[in-house]
């Protein structure tokens, strides 16, 4: 994933149009730098840079399927590199000479780009857009039906980038009118002291140009004591710190070393808050002994101390496998049932088919999929979706934002952020918008979405009631598997199903 700016003043920096006049062979390496490479051999030839437009030969790109030795999984072939640039050469195309790219335009070519970004073959990019107000048209962009005419804007979540200290009131519910009236979340608000700073997709992190997150985390699900939770922010400090002294960056621009080293970033977020545990106990205390941590390692190994320390992050994988609620998100209710994708025929459906019947339903829109379904239990005094509104979690946000993410905060025109999506019903949207305006000291940006009450097959949570979860847990109990018993006999690996980090909400897998 990737933040980026499409502000108007960082578009005007841009060379203006000068087609090439002439072509030559260009041999496209087989490598992420050798497909990076060929993008900007095409943007160069337009900028100016090189008058020369390459004429791409693809012979050297494996085949789809082939394995990938380094990374692992598959490679995708030479397909989504060769629709990618030719999608960007047809933007490129239709300007003149000496016109200047719009902010759409970039934020489109960057879609086109992550579109075919296919990470170790199996993840696909996902980017959060940063825009100026009064940007209509970015503003709009996924009104409609976008996803007929510019199905690769999906890739990025699109953000109006807004001056704490300047935004007038009406200004704001202009642009809040336009999310709600979106009925998708966006334009997303994104609320800063510096336009010059910006963010990851799941904005958790504030960053300076050309600079990395660096995040560990605390599983709040197993603490005991305060004790016990400054025990375990002080090791998630201790890790991250010493991740921050890797920056020798492989084939990136010297300026993403220098910046990295002068922040020394780090990230310190905790998991499964609403499993109870974590909110006896003093956020400032352990948030505390992350800095004083910090401070010892960094001097160990001669870096800088960490600009910022302390986040609440998404947490949407790591939840699952240590078995929480995700990041500052409540559980999605008492019992519920987690579905997990794979496709009919292979490894792991065959064995569940086989030995495990009742765990598998074929999905009703998709027939060569499945989902094997896992009975899930939130434990004694968890805070459960049903039981609280949009304005009891923003309420949680805050608390965090103030007492765990502020407090770890050394310097820098931003704080870090405590990444949340907000499920909004229809009558929660005013209070929703009032609070954001009210709070905007207290977050950097935050997620909205309708909140969804319906039915729907096959959803990654599904409710279920006492009995269904007591009887399928039952089921597994006097049908006990070992995942070990799986062998992928063939590399199944899906090349393009899993989000990085999705636009559409970062709790989501």
């Amino acid at each position: 994933g990737v933040g980026y700016s499409v502000q108007f003043h960082h578009i005007e920096q841009l060379p203006e149009i000068q087609k090439p006049l002439r072509s030559s062979k260009y041999l496209i390496g087989d490598s992420i730098e050798g497909w990076a490479d060929a993008v900007k051999a095409l943007m160069k030839s337009y900028f100016g840079k090189n008058k020369i437009k390459p004429r791409f030969d693809y012979s050297d790109i494996r085949e789809k399927g082939e394995r990938l030795i380094t990374a692992g999984g598959k490679a995708p072939g030479p397909a989504p590199l060769k629709l990618c640039l030719t999608k960007i050469e047809t933007i490129l195309n239709e300007k003149e000479n000496g016109d200047k790219l719009t902010p759409f335009e970039v934020h489109r070519i960057n879609c086109v780009i992550a579109d075919a970004v296919l990470a170790g073959g199996i993840r696909r990019a996902a980017m959060i857009s940063l825009f100026s107000m009064g940007d209509t048209v970015m503003a709009t962009s996924k009104h409609g039906a976008w996803w007929e005419s510019y199905p690769e804007l999906g890739r990025a979540n699109n953000s109006v980038v807004i001056l704490r200290n300047r935004i007038k009131k009406d200004e704001f519910n202009s642009i809040w009118d336009m999310t709600v009236d979106s009925n998708s979340g966006e334009p997303g608000i994104y609320f800063t002291n510096d336009t010059e700073y910006g963010t990851n997709p799941c904005c958790e992190i504030a960053l300076r140009p050309y600079s990395f997150c660096n995040l560990t985390e605390v599983n709040a699900g197993i603490i005991e004591s305060q004790e016990h939770f400054n025990k375990l922010s002080k090791v998630a400090s201790f890790f991250g710190t010493l991740q921050a002294g890797y920056t020798d960056f492989h084939y990136l621009r010297s300026i993403w070393q220098t910046n990295t080293e002068k922040d020394s970033l780090i990230g310190v977020g905790i998991t499964g808050i609403a499993n109870g545990n974590v909110l006896k106990y003093d956020l400032k205390e352990a948030a505390a002994i992350t800095i004083e941590e910090n401070k010892r390692v960094a001097e160990i190994i001669g870096i800088r101390k960490a600009a910022r320390v302390t986040t609440i992050k998404p947490s949407g994988t790591t939840s699952c496998v240590v078995g929480t609620s995700s990041g500052i998100h409540a559980w999605h209710s008492k019992y519920y049932i987690r579905n997990i994708q794979c496709k009919v025929g292979d490894d792991l459906y065959n064995f569940f088919k086989e030995k495990h019947p009742k765990l598998i339903t074929i999905m009703e829109y998709s027939p060569d999929s499945a989902v094997i379904g896992i009975p899930q239990e939130a434990p004694e005094h968890a805070i459960l979706r049903e039981d609280e509104t949009a304005l009891d979690l923003l309420q949680r946000v805050k608390n965090f934002n103030l007492n765990w993410v502020k407090k770890g905060h050394i310097r820098g025109p931003n704080s870090n952020n405590v990444s949340a999506t907000i499920s909004c019903k229809p009558h929660e949207w005013y209070e929703v918008g009032e609070w954001m305006w009210d709070n905007k000291n207290n977050f950097n940006g935050l997620s909205v979405m309708p909140y969804d009450g319906g039915s729907y097959k096959n959803e990654p949570f599904q409710v279920c009631s006492k009995e269904t979860h007591d009887e399928l847990m039952k089921y597994i109990g006097e049908n006990q598997f070992k995942l070990t018993e799986i062998i992928e006999e063939i590399d199944n690996t899906d090349v393009a199903s899993e989000l990085a980090c999705g636009p559409q909400g970062c709790e989501i897998l």
